[in-house]
């Protein structure tokens, strides 16, 4: 009997063992993919260990060295447009430069309307050509930790001159792992919209918040809201609300959902009681410290 309860346990003891390894492995595995995945870290390397785990091991090895495979494909691909969108941008400014100096050089009694024109041309393939280099992944992003309400109050700064009768209120905070210049101007993009859709004196409230899995924003203006038609197509590209300014290309929202995409996130828009509200959602993501 006593034979059999030592065996029992040094049973129970290698099984205990056992679990404790695999676990371990686990969990250095888990950690090595999130390195691969937020921090570029390198693919795990292949198992030549004959047991359970390696199999799944080698999986998450194998689609590691796909991604990287795949990435290095689209690097290639985004470059080749990152050109094809630089070399658009120089054929479209020089001809429009010199039609702005032949209408400065004649003086006719339209010349104000033919340069707001020529601006708005310049604003938009500006906007347009900048919204296709950032779809082509042809800008760098540079993650790091940043205060949100930060970025969120420099972004209403630069804007505030601009809507002088409107004001922002802004609750909560949260730091996450952002690129702080293009986040920055994602808010500035919807505060805009907000205050341009607005009456006088309305109000924009962003509120935030944090979870542990994600950070939550919500953008809410005064503006009465977009039509049952239009809220579907509101980020995309060329597409104008009704009532939206005549100034308005209508590709704003469209740079913001792209640079939201760029953090892993989402956007949303719905209507409420007083106007239309923005939501955006960004997954937390920290930096593996080693």
């Amino acid at each position: 009997m006593t034979v059999t309860v030592i065996a029992l346990s040094l049973a129970l003891l290698t099984m205990t063992a056992l679990f404790l390894m695999q676990k371990r492995r686990m969990a250095k595995l888990a950690e090595q993919a999130e390195d691969f995945l937020v921090n570029q870290g390198p693919p795990a390397e292949f198992s030549v260990r004959e047991d359970s785990l390696a199999p799944l091991h080698n999986a998450v090895a194998e689609l590691q060295n796909r991604l990287l495979l795949a990435k290095e494909r689209q690097a290639e691909e985004c470059r080749r447009t990152s050109d094809l969108t630089a070399d658009i941008s120089h054929q479209l400014k020089t001809p429009l430069a010199s039609l702005r100096l032949y209408c400065e050089m004649d003086e006719s009694a339209h010349l104000p309307q033919q340069l707001t024109q020529i601006e708005r041309m310049e604003r938009l393939i500006q906007s347009l050509l900048r919204l296709e280099r950032l779809c082509a992944d042809g800008y760098e992003f540079t993650f790091a930790e940043q205060e949100v309400s930060g970025i969120v109050r420099t972004s209403w700064a630069g804007l505030s001159a601009s809507f002088p009768t409107c004001q922002v209120e802004v609750t909560g905070s949260a730091i996450i792992r952002c690129d702080e210049k293009w986040l920055s101007e994602a808010f500035t993009n919807l505060l805009k919209n907000a205050c341009e859709h607005m009456p006088e004196g309305g109000t924009v409230r962003v509120r935030m918040e944090t979870t542990e899995a994600a950070f939550f924003c919500t953008v809410e203006d005064e503006g009465g809201g977009a039509s049952a038609k239009d809220l579907p197509h509101l980020f995309e590209r060329f597409y104008r609300a009704e009532g939206s300014p005549s100034s308005g290309a209508g590709i704003g929202l469209a740079i913001v959902r792209e640079i939201i995409w760029r953090h892993h996130g989402a956007i949303n828009a719905e209507n409420t009681a007083k106007g239309l509200k923005m939501t955006v959602s960004i997954p937390l993501m920290k930096m593996i410290r080693t």
